[in-house]
């Protein structure tokens, strides 16, 4: 039997958790406290959405010099630094990986303790790549990391995160790296290149469940805006996810006007499916 996947969370680097819990509120999100990591310096408040998935607030209570995360809050600022697919099977998920020549290294235990004395553990796969996503696989029951019920329902009505973009230098090597780790779950890929044409930017969309990975990389030879905007910011920040597509949300607005109470992230709130091109053209 084959493993299948499906999105887990976005992270978000913050620098005061404190003020990202009270902003996010502001933004209608129904925020709960995390607790604190064992593996790690780390603690943090998540976001829960009806769809199974979540966001991740991150905050170091003691410096992590070479921890990668740490170094990309320490050097480029708060923002989005991760997402996680999770797995049915996490060690066959890296063993398979490994025969595709991609590399994942684990899987290594992690674990945090709740506010309310409940101990959580799960275990982690590490990619090579950033323009991969890393691995969670609980022990624990999935259901004391991710609860339903009231945790879920936002004043803001968010339910799910229908759409991730995420930059890639080379979209062959990505897609190539994607199939090795996926395997068969790839084969619902879905390529995206024609409406994208003119903005110089070439995609390729992944369905995980309700949510969809879009991989963007700019056109070899494009000189147009989009084109230019995407390799400065492979330049400056490298690979990983960049904006988040939220839906649910009542009113459509975009917090790219607002991204200091988002911390960094840009995220589009909307009822409808926006466009590819809206999506991931959000620098």
């Amino acid at each position: 039997m084959g493993v299948s996947y499906m999105l887990d969370h976005l992270v978000i680097a913050v620098s005061d958790l404190s003020q990202a819990i009270d902003d996010y509120k502001l933004l209608g999100f129904n925020v709960v406290i995390g607790g604190k990591h064992m593996h790690a310096p780390t603690q943090n408040a998540l976001i829960y959405f009806s769809d199974g998935t979540y966001l991740e607030l991150i905050e170091w209570t003691d410096p992590a010099p070479g921890e990668k995360w740490y170094e990309r809050l320490t050097t480029q600022g708060e923002g989005l630094v991760d997402f996680a697919l999770v797995p049915s099977q996490i060690t066959r998920a890296i063993t398979n990986a490994r025969a595709g020549k991609v590399l994942y290294r684990g899987p290594i235990g992690g674990s945090r303790i709740k506010p309310t004395g409940e101990h959580l553990l799960w275990q982690l796969g590490w990619p090579n790549s950033n323009a991969l996503p890393f691995l969670c696989g609980d022990i624990t029951p999935r259901s004391l990391r991710v609860p339903e019920g009231e945790v879920r329902k936002h004043q803001n009505n968010a339910s799910g995160i229908s759409s991730v973009a995420i930059r890639v230098n080379d979209l062959g090597k990505s897609a190539k790296d994607y199939r090795a780790l996926l395997g068969s779950h790839f084969d619902g890929v879905i390529r995206v290149t024609a409406s994208l044409d003119a903005a110089g930017l070439e995609v390729l969309s992944l369905h995980m469940g309700s949510t969809q990975l879009h991989l963007v990389s700019p056109s070899a030879q494009s000189a147009t805006a989009p084109a230019r905007a995407m390799r400065k910011e492979l330049e400056l920040k490298g690979e990983g996810a960049y904006c988040i597509h939220i839906s649910g949300v009542s009113n459509t607005i975009s917090l790219r006007d607002v991204s200091e109470l988002t911390h960094g992230v840009p995220i589009i709130f909307s009822d409808t499916r926006l466009t590819l091109i809206q999506q991931i053209i959000n620098f």
